[in-house]
Parts: structure tokens; C-alpha cells; sequence
């Protein structure tokens, strides 16, 4: 693609933040929009790098800030709805000879966005609101402060409930796949004493991970079954987790008591994304707003990192079509594997029936633990 062309950024995330790295550094001139006032703080989700992305954030010299950021966690145990431990890993030796990093949502972008912030133009508070391809090789967009402008091309890196899929593609050539589940985490004190460590405490139509932070919070995910398939406003988010869970033990009832209102919680409903084709067009999608795979996966953010990489490291050399083109032949094999397997894999997180419970508990419980390694291991090493 030509140098010095003009790309629209919509989402400062893992996804918009690489792409604007990439671009940036090999002279073009990317313009990052974003709906929130500044780089978000979602609660400090867990994620991870993992094979080809961790190389990729390798290769654009971002590694050591990286690790100075590693969450530090090095073992994981997992618990039943009475407190026995069923299962536990030693992260030092699973993830030996993986190329894998663990870091929170909020501490990536940081880093991210410390080494994207000279290379692009960045509106916060704004979002386009209007697109229309002029022509093959320009897009016009208008923006919800007004504003018209005219760019080369148009990357939809805004997430789950991404505006400009809405605004580029039909309704009809989305498909939705609601898992029935229903996801809250925040922040508090650590009051469960945890120390370098993941906790998954286990029921059957729900479950809560502890992890430790490297501020001295604790870390807070809960899962639990439901219908609700719209987005829960803030105010009412402490109140459905509470009903949620309210005949559970008293672990899980301590932990959500300790909610202040003074930290942001995430709630959302499990959501997947599924598109015939990313790109329409000069507009392409990358990450959740193309192929949402949920957090069961445990590969959302390094699949948007690699997303961003491939895509722009082809726009530097090709033009957008063959860019796009190339983009979804090499993502699309292994989202198309994920999705599917995390759906079937949902099941066993979030057992429908007893017998499920009872299947999912004793496998944990009686299976060496050598077997559960070798799976999280090959898991992590081939993405």
C-alpha cells in the first residue's frame, strides 16, 4: 500500500494499538479513534502472549517492558464446591520452553500504547457514526462530533459490540452465538491471602478465579449461567452478581461483599462473533469486532495481536485487497477450530447436568496431573 496513506484506527485496544505501531513506524499515517476518554481500565483481566504474537511483540522490541509487567503468576490450583482441591499446575514447569507471557488487559495496552502514542493521532471520546466508500480507494467518514473526512482505508478494531461492523456490514451477515453465560471481574483486597497464584473455585452452574496482582489486589472472575443477551448498565452490575450467587458459599459471597463502588466492574454477557468475510470494501475488522471468541478460549488478545500483525505487515509490502486476503487465509484455519471447540468446551466449564458435574470433577480429581500440563501446553504452543 502507498506510504504516507491516510487509516482510520477505531478502537485503542490490543488490536488498534498494534496496527498503530506497525503503520506508524513504516510511514503511514494512522488517526486512532476511541469511544472512552483514555486508555481503559476494564478491572485488570488476565490475559496472555503466547506463540506467534508474543514473537510479533518481540519483533517490535516491546518484550522487555512486557516482562517487567508479568503478573508473576506460577502456580494454579483448582477447587470444588465443598473446597477440595481437585487439580493443581506449576506454571514453571507447564509453560518451559513456550514462548508465553501473562499480563493484564489494562498493563498491555499501557505498554502498547507507550510505544504507539508518537505514531499516531489519537481522538478519545469520539467514534464514527457514518461510513460511505467514495470510490475503490477512499472511504468517507463521518464522526459523532460531526466531522467528514476521507481515508484510505478503515480498520474496525472496537471490540465486541464494534460500530463499525455495524456501520460496514449487513445485520444479516453476522451470526451471533450466545453461550447462555454471563461474566463479572473486578478488583479488591486481597483478603484470600493469595500469593503468586490462580484459584478456581468450582460449582456447577457457576464458578469464581482469584489471582494474585502485582499491585497486592486480588483479581476476581465469576461465570455463572443466564439469558440476559443485552448489556447490564453499571449501576445494576453489584446487584445481578449478588442475586447471582446468592445461595453459594461463603467464599464466593465474601469475595463479592467486598465490591467497593470505587473500582470499576466488568459484566458482560459470553458472546461469539461469526463473519463470512472480515473486510468489505477499504474496511477490514480485526480481533473480537471479526471474530469474538469469548475469554473461555484464553486466546482473544494474542489472536488480535496477531491479527494486527499480519494484516499490516502485508499492507506495508501489498496492496489492501491482497492484504485482506492474506490476513484471513492465515487467521482464519485457527479461528475456525477455536470458536467451535470453546462452545463444546463451555459445557464442561459451566456443567448443564449433574452427570456433566460429576464427569468434569473426577477427571480433575482421579486424571494425573501430567495430563492436564500437556494439554494447556500444547494449547499454548501451537497459536
Amino acid at each position: 500500500m502507498k506510504k504516507n496513506s491516510r487509516i482510520l484506527i477505531q478502537g485503542a485496544g490490543v488490536a488498534g494499538l498494534a496496527c498503530a505501531i506497525w503503520l506508524g513506524r513504516n510511514g503511514f499515517r494512522p488517526v486512532v479513534v476511541e469511544k472512552a476518554p483514555d486508555i481503559r481500565a476494564t478491572g485488570g483481566f488476565v490475559i496472555c502472549l503466547s506463540g506467534a504474537s508474543y514473537r510479533f511483540a518481540d519483533e517490535l522490541g516491546m518484550m522487555p517492558a512486557l516482562k517487567q509487567r508479568d503478573t508473576d503468576i506460577y502456580s494454579a490450583s483448582y477447587h470444588n464446591s465443598k473446597g477440595s482441591t481437585l487439580l493443581r499446575l506449576d506454571y514453571k514447569e507447564l509453560f518451559k520452553g513456550v514462548d508465553f507471557i501473562q499480563i493484564t488487559r489494562d498493563e498491555i495496552e499501557i505498554v502498547l500504547y507507550e510505544n504507539a502514542k508518537e505514531l499516531a493521532e489519537y481522538r478519545f471520546s469520539t467514534s464514527a457514526s457514518k461510513i460511505e466508500q467514495v470510490d475503490s480507494n477512499k472511504v468517507q467518514v463521518e464522526f459523532t462530533d460531526g466531522k467528514q473526512e476521507e481515508f484510505d482505508l478503515v480498520i474496525g478494531a472496537d471490540g465486541l459490540y464494534s460500530t463499525i461492523r455495524k456501520l460496514a456490514f449487513e445485520e444479516s451477515e453476522v451470526i451471533n452465538h450466545y453461550l447462555g453465560l454471563q461474566v463479572a471481574a473486578f478488583k479488591l483486597e486481597n483478603i484470600a491471602g493469595l500469593d503468586h497464584k490462580f484459584e478456581y473455585h468450582m460449582d456447577r452452574n457457576r464458578y469464581m478465579v482469584l489471582y494474585s496482582n502485582r499491585d497486592g489486589k486480588l483479581g476476581s472472575v465469576f461465570l455463572w449461567k443466564s439469558d440476559q443477551r443485552n448489556p447490564v448498565p453499571i449501576d445494576q452490575r453489584w446487584r445481578i452478581l449478588r442475586e447471582s450467587y446468592q445461595d453459594a458459599s461463603p467464599l464466593y459471597k465474601n469475595v463479592i461483599e467486598h465490591f467497593s463502588d470505587e473500582t470499576p466492574m466488568y459484566m458482560d454477557n459470553l458472546l461469539q462473533i461469526e463473519i463470512k468475510k472480515w473486510h468489505k470494501g477499504r474496511v477490514v475488522l480485526l480481533g473480537d469486532a471479526a471474530h469474538c471468541m469469548t475469554l473461555l478460549s484464553g486466546q482473544g488478545a494474542t489472536t488480535a495481536f496477531i491479527d494486527a500483525s499480519h494484516l499490516c505487515k502485508s499492507l506495508i509490502a501489498h496492496e489492501p485487497e491482497q492484504s485482506f486476503e492474506y490476513y484471513e487465509q492465515k487467521m482464519r484455519p485457527s479461528i475456525s477450530k477455536i470458536q467451535p471447540a470453546t462452545r463444546k468446551g463451555a459445557k464442561w466449564y459451566i456443567p448443564e447436568t449433574r452427570a456433566r458435574h460429576f464427569v468434569r470433577d473426577s477427571a480433575m480429581r482421579y486424571l494425573p496431573d501430567s495430563y492436564f500440563m500437556r494439554h494447556f501446553k500444547k494449547k499454548y504452543s501451537r497459536v
